[in-house]
């Protein structure tokens, strides 16, 4: 199973993401699926389109997830280096 994600950044903002995902294997061919992502304490929530409910064994599922949150925090990480650098020395 191989993933590619990409972060719709014009469409985010904490705690709400947006991603592109795209799911090849297994017979399963799925092309920049629009997937929402809420993330809000205790829990994270995965909002799925229809070509991608039901198609994923549920181990695949998890991975994707894990994924998906992986490109989430590079974002994060990306996004706040960004935000330090242009910050105005004191």
């Amino acid at each position: 199973m191989t993933f590619s994600i990409e972060v719709i950044k014009e469409k985010c903002m904490d705690p709400v993401f947006w991603l592109n995902v795209s799911v090849y294997g297994h017979n399963i061919k799925v092309k920049d699926a629009k997937v929402e992502v809420i993330r809000r304490a205790p829990k994270v929530t995965f909002n799925y389109p229809d070509e991608l409910k039901d198609v994923l064994a549920p181990t695949d599922q998890k991975k994707l997830e894990l994924e998906m949150l992986n490109k989430i925090v590079e974002y994060l990480i990306e996004t706040s280096k960004d935000s330090i650098i242009r910050a105005p020395s004191k």
